[in-house]
């Protein structure tokens, strides 16, 4: 529809579907080639960054900053955001 010239709007009115989600699947066959999801960008899981955060945890296990999944946000960044 896209390629024919069909407008995203009327994409998303036809297929009943929201205009931004057509604007990413188009945007996401555009950058691959396909419609497949796209690989997720991996966490470097490097011996110096366990380390930190294990002393991270270690240091005050307890406390509710210290939550493995606060950790994680913090120290690698949220890298879960297109999957929400």
């Amino acid at each position: 529809m896209h390629e024919r010239g069909t407008g995203k709007r009327e994409i998303g009115r036809l297929l009943g579907i929201d205009e931004s989600t057509v604007r990413k699947a188009i945007k996401r066959f555009e950058e691959t080639g396909s419609n497949d999801n796209r690989k997720r960008e991996k966490t470097a899981r490097s011996s110096r960054n366990i380390q930190r955060a294990k002393g991270m945890i270690k240091r005050n296990a307890t406390t509710k900053e210290n939550s493995t999944r606060k950790l994680e946000r913090n120290q690698f960044g949220d890298s879960d955001q297109d999957s929400r």
